[in-house]
């Protein structure tokens, strides 16, 4: 019966180019998994989708995108994500690997998506990399775990769970590093939307949009993808053209009345994952840190005293003291989010801003995440908005701004805690 064929891979920081993972594509396959022995499997991951973008930039290959007539670079997440399941599927391969596969998409698309691989799975072996426990598909009763590129475990997924999977609830023990220098309070409220609408010819993507957010808030912000997010936030960064004309106050001032891109960023701290592709070369924990202060990527000059020891201080918070003359593009995923958010926050910004930050990372990396994110909320007087489609658990914003789809643009409501 097909249904016992598919399987779970769980385990701690699993790489889709590591030698198991390579092998298991080719199937060169332990004995456990005899089934795979000598079949050809496809990989759905990240991984392969930037192979697929590479090969576009460097030899005008369009494969995942030629019947669209354009780039896959100009598609959404969702929709690249997309194009290549279908592309993948086309290939008619004897099992198909499927690494992250929810990563990034709102609940509809999840269940959407859930469908057609339960679908999918009647004629196809499926084996899941499992990071996150409520992101197992269904129909997957099987479970391995992956230690140092070998089988540790093996057995039925309930067992897996009773013997690995517990709520973790993770402290960081340090307490937040104080500032360099006092911090003076913006101007309350610190970001204003009032009747904002946001068109692009003839769509419109948030509609009379009213959002106040004072010093000290947590807010998280939440949507389906394409509900507009990321709109809101550029008008935020002030990378948004749209946002002159409209009414809305960044840090005491109107935007549009005289204040420079430079003069709003100053005052924000960003972490997103896609900014580890612009620290891959020589930094290190401790320069990556420290050049929070100075707002560049990498460090050009040499740090002073003082700041070598306030960088001290935040790499001890995030338990990377040992670790801080690593390089930074050798760290894991969890450990490099922890450096970012630390170079965030080394000046006490007023405003940070989590754009999901979670993302990519198993549950036991994502509520050390959560840990250090609630201790600067507990901690700190920085206001903090965390944007993500999932409810993470732990994390604890004191408010919900959620934007909800419609025919004439999304509107915001604020959610009760």
């Amino acid at each position: 019966m097909i249904q016992d064929k598919h399987w779970a891979i769980f385990g701690p920081g699993i790489s889709m180019k590591s030698a198991f993972m390579q092998d298991l594509q080719k199937g060169v396959v332990p004995d456990l998994l005899n089934h795979f022995s000598e079949k050809r499997g496809v990989l759905f991951s990240t991984y392969t989708l930037q192979k697929f973008i590479k090969e576009e930039v460097q030899h005008d290959d369009y494969t995942l995108s030629e019947a669209e007539h354009r780039s896959i670079r100009t598609f959404s997440s969702g929709e690249q994500r997309k194009a290549l399941l279908n592309y993948l599927i086309s290939l008619h391969p004897d099992f198909i690997v499927f690494d992250n596969i929810f990563d990034m998409l709102d609940v509809e698309s999840r269940e959407i998506l859930t469908r057609r691989l339960s679908d999918l799975s009647q004629k196809t072996p499926i084996i899941q990399v499992v990071k996150r426990k409520d992101n197992l598909l269904p129909f997957i009763k099987n479970a391995i775990r992956i230690e140092n590129e070998k089988i540790s475990y093996s057995g039925t997924i309930e067992q897996y769970e009773q013997l690995f999977i517990t709520e973790n609830s993770i402290k960081l023990k340090e307490q937040l590093p104080p500032p360099l220098e006092h911090i003076t309070l913006e101007q309350n409220p610190l970001i204003q939307f009032t009747h904002v609408t946001v068109s692009y010819a003839d769509r419109t993507i948030v509609k009379n949009i009213n959002w106040e957010i004072k010093n000290g808030d947590f807010w998280q912000l939440k949507g389906p993808n394409g509900s507009g997010k990321t709109t809101l936030l550029t008008m935020i960064t002030g990378d948004n053209p749209k946002a002159y004309g409209q009414d809305i106050v960044l840090f005491g001032h109107k935007r549009g009345t005289g204040e420079s891109i430079w003069d709003i960023k100053k005052k924000i701290g960003y972490v997103t994952p896609s900014l580890t592709t612009l620290f891959r070369g020589w930094n290190t924990v401790e320069k990556m840190v420290i050049s929070g202060l100075v707002d560049s990527i990498g460090l050009y000059k040499k740090p002073t005293e003082l700041q070598k020891q306030v960088a001290g201080q935040w790499i001890k918070l995030i338990g990377l003291a040992a670790l801080k003359h690593q390089r930074f593009a050798t760290l894991s995923e969890v450990q490099q989010c922890m450096v970012l958010i630390a170079r965030a926050m080394i000046k006490h910004p007023p405003l940070l801003i989590l754009d999901e930050p979670a993302h990519g990372l198993d549950d036991t990396s994502a509520s050390l995440l959560t840990s250090l994110i609630n201790k600067i909320s507990d901690e700190g007087q920085t206001t903090i908005i965390y944007v993500s489609h999932r409810k993470e658990p732990g994390l604890k914003p004191r408010q919900v701004f959620e934007l909800i789809p419609g025919d004439s643009g999304s509107q915001g409501r604020i959610q009760k805690k």
